[in-house]
């Protein structure tokens, strides 16, 4: 490796991943302005909340637990000394009515609890707290709504699309996304 690579900045060592910075969210002042002191601070104290929150990772997937994606997870918050937040939520059962929603609702749950399971027994032997949630929905608003609801969620593992598993089988680039710059 030369020297001028060694200190090469924005260099990944895993280039599997990529990691997507979200925009800071920032005080409104004309809130502060228009005599709306009362939105402005709720702003400020979501801020100091998800500041002062343990770090945690939300790791998405949809049922089917992917591999590499709860490996890295794992690895992930090992190396961080954090919490995982297991994700599994899908809108297929939203595309039917009547039975066959009902049928794929339950296919989806049974699907998902079992892998949950196994990826607790997994974390919990390398002493990894986790949380598993199962939801029906948008991908997205749950996302949003799941890492709305608890300050600590910093990094957001996803599974990645499907294009991108069949260009090149070996390796998968694991999207990851960090918090922290869009909320401070």
């Amino acid at each position: 490796m030369g020297f001028a690579n060694w200190f090469k900045f924005g260099s990944k060592r895993n280039k599997d991943v990529t990691v997507q910075k979200v925009k800071k969210q920032s005080v409104d002042m004309g809130a502060m302005a228009a005599g709306n002191p009362s939105e402005a601070a709720g702003v400020l104290s979501r801020m100091l909340d998800q500041q002062n929150a343990p770090t945690k990772i939300l790791m998405v997937q949809d049922g089917h637990h992917m591999q590499q994606v709860t490996d890295y997870a794992m690895k992930m918050a090992q190396r961080l000394d954090c919490e995982i937040i297991a994700l599994d939520v899908s809108d297929t059962p939203l595309q039917f009515s009547g039975d066959r929603k009902a049928r794929e609702t339950d296919r989806f749950m049974d699907m998902a609890k079992e892998n949950g399971e196994q990826f607790a027994i997994q974390a919990k032997a390398r002493g990894i707290t986790t949380e598993h949630i199962m939801k029906i929905g948008a991908p997205e608003e749950i996302i949003a709504q799941v890492s709305a609801d608890n300050a600590g969620i910093r990094y957001v593992l996803s599974k990645p699309a499907e294009n991108a598993l069949q260009k090149d089988q070996e390796r998968a680039h694991i999207p990851v996304f960090d918090l922290r710059c869009s909320r401070l």
